[in-house]
């Protein structure tokens, strides 16, 4: 197995080499894309919440509504009230890929009225024409149908909707928030380890789905506007603290080192690879190597940059001269850093010049199978003889 070697912790980089690190930089392109993404998720939970007080208002007052019955003297029909009708019809309506169900109830004094009822529910499935029920009213709203012990919603009863809007509206603000504190952070991002790692988005992702959903858990059960902020506001503060203490704990023990097993060539091969460096076969365009094996079986390989998928033509042979350093994960500060997670780094030298080949990993196996890595450094300290105990 070749391991690649890396610069011994207590010994600071040459500045001119492949694996000293990259100046401290600003990485405003990359933050553009979740910062406006963010904004705009911000923009939507402000638009919900203006349109919440009078939804949340309503809901409230239908909880504390009494039964007529027990109230005296009821005010602008706040009370709960029952009244008696006959099921002319039922019918259920394919739209949408949902089903609709529908009841029409006539009144003893009134005209039929059509229910649309919420879901299959008990009611609908054992209601047939000619049934005796109960409608269920608030403000002259219907918001429940009867059959016997059987109770099943009408569609437009106060509180599912405007509960489901609360935790839609506080699902946008914790993403949207999260998302422009990333972009803002990123865009700052002066880093001594430019790594890219994969727990640096599973973290924070994880932590905000958390976040999310206790916040839309505690909208849909608990009642209560400010009951509801609190928990979200607890839940987003032990999120974000648990997130910020894995990261950092995770961070103390990042590594951009890359194992990788070769594979030994024994024919010609063509792999998707791209050379990045101040040299002559660095080429735009050129995004496949051409690997052939050397004269010596798992010595060093011929290779050669090319745009064609079949390596026939245009072939920019890579010179002797150039000579693998380490092998790596992405960095921050690589060219086309994004393009694809699984990609890792071959660092080499040419001359002065510094040269990186970046590949997927299946890919970058062949490419270690063609250049193949130095062996590790030993530490000099392992090999020191102890020196013998005083007399």
């Amino acid at each position: 197995m070749i391991r690649s070697t890396s610069p011994s912790s207590g010994a600071a980089p040459d500045p001119g080499s492949p694996s000293a690190p990259p100046p401290a930089r600003r990485d405003l392109r990359s933050a553009l894309a979740p910062g406006a993404i963010g904004v705009l998720l911000v923009l939507a939970a402000a638009v919900l919440f203006a349109t919440l007080p009078g939804k949340l208002s309503e809901v409230h007052d239908f909880r504390s509504a009494r039964p007529c019955a027990e109230v005296a003297v009821p005010e602008n029909g706040d009370c709960l009230a029952t009244w008696p009708a006959v099921a002319v019809a039922k019918e259920s309506r394919r739209e949408k890929r949902s089903d609709t169900r529908l009841v029409t109830v006539a009144p003893g004094d009134g005209p039929p009225v059509e229910l649309e009822l919420r879901g299959a529910g008990p009611v609908f499935g054992a209601l047939e024409p000619g049934d005796r029920v109960t409608v269920h009213s608030w403000r002259g709203t219907v918001w429940a149908l009867s059959l016997g012990e059987l109770r099943q919603d009408v569609v437009g009863k106060p509180g599912p909707g405007a509960a489901a809007r609360f935790a839609v509206a506080l699902a946008l603000l914790i993403t949207g928030a999260v998302l422009v504190r990333a972009a803002f952070r990123w865009s700052l991002r002066h880093t001594r380890d430019p790594a890219v790692h994969a727990w640096q988005t599973w973290v924070p992702f994880t932590a905000t789905a958390a976040a999310v959903g206790l916040a839309v858990t505690a909208a849909l059960t608990v009642d209560g506007v400010l009951p509801v902020l609190l928990i979200t506001a607890a839940g987003c503060a032990v999120a974000g603290t648990a997130s910020a203490l894995l990261t950092r704990a995770l961070g103390r023990r990042a590594t951009d080192v890359v194992t990788l097993e070769p594979r030994v060539l024994t024919a010609e091969r063509v792999v998707r690879a791209t050379v990045e460096g101040e040299v002559p076969y660095s080429i735009e365009g050129n995004d496949h190597l051409a690997l052939a094996p050397g004269p010596v079986p798992g010595g060093r390989g011929r290779l050669a940059t090319t745009p064609d998928a079949y390596g026939k033509v245009v072939l920019r042979p890579l010179p002797e001269t150039l000579v693998p350093v380490r092998l790596r994960s992405v960095h921050l500060t690589d060219p086309h850093y994004g393009r694809r997670s699984s990609e890792v780094v071959l660092e080499c030298r040419d001359g002065e010049a510094a040269v990186l080949i970046l590949a997927e990993r299946p890919a970058m196996r062949w490419i270690l199978g063609a250049l193949p890595l130095p062996p590790p450094t030993p530490d000099p300290a392992a090999t020191r003889p102890a020196s013998a105990p005083d007399a």
